[in-house]
């Protein structure tokens, strides 16, 4: 989903291999730039709980797992110790809020 849709808005070569570090801030300002009617806030949220999750996967070492019937992410802190989130329930605030993406990733990634 995310390599196609990133390819449709001209964010990514679809096709080719994710690179979520360099995609960070042009999809955060992409998405800040979204004004997001109603019926497509399911949607929007989908996506930049899809993009935190890959990301976080890849640039972070997060692991993602199902808790009932949520997808949650697993961020190791330390040796031993992780935070764990759901990455939609954070999408939902960071969309509606109009927060910044880019800014989330950095400060949760390290």
């Amino acid at each position: 989903m995310l390599n196609d849709v990133l390819g449709r808005i001209g964010l990514h070569q679809s096709g080719t291999p994710l690179d979520f570090a360099k995609l960070r801030e042009p999809f955060s300002s992409w998405l800040q730039l979204q004004v997001v009617a109603q019926g497509d806030f399911a949607f929007l949220v989908s996506l930049v709980a899809a993009f935190i999750s890959e990301y976080l996967i890849n640039q972070a070492g997060a692991q993602r797992y199902v808790a009932g019937q949520q997808i949650r992410l697993r961020l190791p802190i330390q040796s031993g110790v992780a935070s764990e989130f759901d990455p939609y329930a954070t999408a939902v605030g960071l969309v509606r809020e109009r927060h910044s993406l880019a800014n989330f990733l950095a400060t949760v990634g390290t």
